[in-house]
């Protein structure tokens, strides 16, 4: 038995220069994404931004009474 050759389909996809909307996807509802995610993960954000925000006010409140702790 002989090869029969078999004629293949090439489909080529590509954006037009003039196309304006490449990205749009990407930004559309993004409130309600945004929200969604902190609504869904608010323990772990807590968990992550307290002690962080804790420990920066700490320490500016530490270099503040250093500063001022010659004026007394």
């Amino acid at each position: 038995m002989g090869k029969v050759p078999v004629r293949l389909r090439e489909v080529a996809y590509s954006l037009s220069p003039n196309h304006q909307y490449i990205m749009r996807g990407l930004f559309k509802d993004w409130g309600y994404k945004l929200s969604k995610k902190f609504h869904e993960n608010w323990v772990s954000a807590l968990t992550l931004v307290t002690p962080v925000a804790g420990t920066y006010w700490f320490a500016e409140n530490y270099r503040e009474k250093e500063k001022l702790h010659h004026r007394y």
